[in-house]
């Protein structure tokens, strides 16, 4: 081997160590359904932060100007499901199949405030529930097999992420590109049961 060899070695095992050293923000998912108290179906792993996600964390870690001013104020606040599937890429721009869980709503807003893992010491995890009635999803009775789901925020898409006009509706979820998505193998709602959905975000 000779030194220009060596050298590309030694070059890409530190890149490799680098890499190993940066931070990655990651999602845990996690989705249950219960009948009557008792576990029904469960389903856990991780997810893509996509394009949309990766912007979102940008812009929240820079200022706009020493004002203060900043270039977006909103905050991951709804969970999404659907019953389509897609590969989990970062340039996602929707769920497949949306689907609503009450009415003609397609977003449901999280429980708050958010809650950080007991435990750790730094603020470095980040968990989001809701909980889903046995109403919810089920719509008019319905059997309804739940297989994507993914975070949003309170801000409009539409309109330079304003949060006095974030749209919720079935109507516009075709055009509403999730900061998380995970799809999963499939998890059925029946109006016997609830279904609790949980997303911890981690910087590891």
């Amino acid at each position: 081997m000779n030194e220009l060899d060596k050298l590309r070695l030694e070059n890409d095992e530190l890149r490799r160590q680098l890499e190993k050293d940066l931070p990655t923000i990651r999602g845990m998912f996690t989705i249950e359904t219960r009948e009557r108290g008792k576990l029904r179906q469960r389903f856990e792993g991780e997810n893509i932060l996509t394009l949309t996600g990766r912007e979102f964390y940008t812009e929240l870690a820079v200022l706009k100007a020493f004002t203060p001013e900043f270039f977006r104020n909103d905050r991951l606040a709804y969970f999404g499901l659907g019953v389509g599937s897609q590969p989990e890429v970062p340039n996602i721009t929707s769920l497949v199949t949306p689907t609503s869980y009450v009415g003609s709503e397609f977003l449901a807003a999280v429980q708050a405030p958010a809650t950080f893992p007991a435990g750790i010491t730094t603020r470095t995890s980040a968990r989001l529930v809701r909980e889903y009635g046995r109403a919810e999803i089920s719509l008019l009775g319905a059997t309804v097999v739940l297989t994507e789901a993914g975070i949003f925020s309170n801000g409009n898409p539409a309109a330079n992420w304003d949060t006095s006009s974030r749209p919720t509706s079935l109507a516009t979820a075709g055009a509403d590109a999730p900061f998380f998505y995970k799809a999963y193998e499939p998890i059925t709602k029946t109006p016997e049961t609830t279904l609790r959905l949980v997303w911890e975000l981690r910087v590891v």
